[in-house]
């Protein structure tokens, strides 16, 4: 067993600055500017006042998010730069007379280093979606949809927006086609309802044929490479700052 808490480190300022490098265009523009829509509320003007007021909050809600997003993205990356030799996650036949060998180039180490990149993944994902309901309840006061949140929340916007606003209705309702949305959501679906694909799963496959006999295999697993991990995430990165860039446009007109 290893000591996970020994493996715990935070970068420091410089090095924060330079693990985001490589993603910095595309994270300042993960921001929505809110001065255009400043707190005023009269009581001969009870309804702009209280959207007003609605819309100031919701887009403080989605910096702040925002800025949760890439701090978390920051400490999984930085996990990551620290070394996770994971590409070739099983050998078989592995050494000593094992049949299979999993993660046959990690050292002590790599096993903390790993524990505290997934833990950083597992929360990626779930604040990214929190980000995109964020989006959606913005939506719901630009256009004065009066949508209540519930688990229908997102379904509901886009049935009252696609006679508000067209355009942003098929862009909206594309996403769930796009290729890097539907692996982030395939992701989060796992992490948090499934087996976690950060992990070895049992290696089981159970099958029922259609006259209801079963067919149980095993294989070594599966596993989510640190890579694949970090090259989707990146590439959400770039989406979110691309379904950004759209809202910005809308909340300004």
């Amino acid at each position: 067993m290893i000591d996970v808490y020994d493996y715990a480190r935070y970068p420091t300022k410089e090095e924060w600055m330079k693990i985001c490098g490589d993603k910095a265009d595309v994270i300042n523009r993960i921001y929505l500017d809110n001065n255009g829509n400043k707190i005023e509320f009269s009581p001969s003007d009870f309804e702009d006042g209280y959207y007003n007021i609605q819309m100031q909050y919701w887009l403080k809600e989605f910096n702040n998010r925002a800025f949760d997003l890439i701090v978390n993205y920051t400490l999984l990356k930085y996990y990551y730069d620290s070394g996770i030799p994971d590409e070739e996650w099983y050998k078989s036949p592995g050494e000593n007379g094992k049949s299979v060998q999993y993660f046959p180039h990690f050292e002590k180490k790599h096993y903390g280093i790993l524990y505290w990149f997934s833990f950083y993944v597992d929360s990626y994902y779930t604040r990214f979606e929190g980000l995109i309901d964020t989006i959606y309840h913005i939506i719901n006061i630009k256009y004065r949809l009066d949508i209540k949140p519930s688990s229908e929340f997102r379904g509901n916007v886009l049935k009252k927006l696609e006679k508000k606003d067209k355009a942003l209705y098929k862009y909206l309702n594309s996403l769930p086609k796009n290729p890097v949305y539907k692996q982030i959501n395939k992701f989060r679906n796992n992490i948090v309802h499934n087996y976690r694909p950060n992990q070895i799963d049992s290696g089981f496959t159970r099958t029922i044929n259609h006259d209801g006999s079963e067919i149980i295999t095993m294989s070594v697993g599966n596993y989510t490479t640190s890579t694949e991990f970090l090259n989707n995430i990146k590439d959400s990165l770039d989406l979110l700052a691309d379904i950004t860039d759209k809202i910005r446009v809308k909340i300004k007109a």
